[in-house]
């Protein structure tokens, strides 16, 4: 998921400012999951619009499992307040960037230009739950976590080494960076140690090739065919 935080009411009434009509867009996806912008947050934000001054046309609050990302189905939502959109001086969006820029890419295809600005900040991606959350992965486009026991080096080492540990690793097998947190390349050799893949530990991996996030990615794919 794409983790993320609400920004401060300060820097949003910043870029709001000379703006008065506004419309609201949550997500039922990550948003929901980091409480930035599901049905409960856009209301929330809402209200502290309406109490700088604001006049609110429109809460676009798309139910869990609607990704504001995921045009068939956030489409709909945004057809069915679209004439809102039309009307407003700009857009809010309680969601990740991607989010963001495929409701902004959507509504330009529409013939609707408006600003629209961000209320959250995107983290990157995370996993666990229900209310703790590590990064786990940064979508290098070449994974290793075959040859590093399912630990990527590259989001739990904060140095990103890919031939470890390093120098300063710790004796109690604590980082050197963040003491908070083991060593990753530890973590690595414990568990290719126990599943007897050494081999794996003592094999060299090459520098990423950091072409194959050469942005902006495209992935082409077969949509999927579903019957309603």
């Amino acid at each position: 998921m794409m983790g993320q935080k609400l920004k401060s009411m300060d820097e949003i009434l910043g870029y709001l400012k000379g703006k008065r009509k506004l419309v609201l867009m949550g997500c039922g996806g990550c948003s929901t999951v980091f409480q930035t912008g599901g049905e409960r947050e856009v209301e929330e934000m809402a209200e502290r619009l309406v109490n700088n001054g604001f006049e609110i046309l429109a809460k676009i609050k798309l139910p869990l499992d609607v990704y504001a990302c995921y045009l068939p189905m956030s489409s709909k939502y945004l057809k069915k307040n679209l004439e809102a959109i039309k009307e407003c001086d700009a857009l809010l969006m309680l969601s990740c960037g991607d989010g963001l820029q495929v409701v902004r890419s959507f509504l330009e295809e529409q013939g609707v230009f408006k600003p629209i600005y961000p209320a959250v900040d995107s983290l990157g991606f995370f996993g666990g739950g229900p209310s703790r959350f590590v990064e786990e992965c940064q979508g290098c486009g070449e994974c290793i976590l075959a040859y590093t026991a399912g630990i990527c080096p590259l989001t739990r080492c904060p140095k990103g080494l890919l031939n470890g540990p390093c120098g300063g690793v710790r004796f109690n097998g604590k980082c050197e960076v963040n003491p908070d947190i083991r060593c990753a390349w530890i973590m690595i050799f414990e568990r290719l140690k126990g599943f007897n893949m050494m081999d794996s530990f003592t094999m060299r991996l090459n520098p990423k090739d950091w072409s194959k996030v050469k942005r902006p990615r495209i992935i082409e794919i077969q949509p999927l065919k579903v019957k309603l």
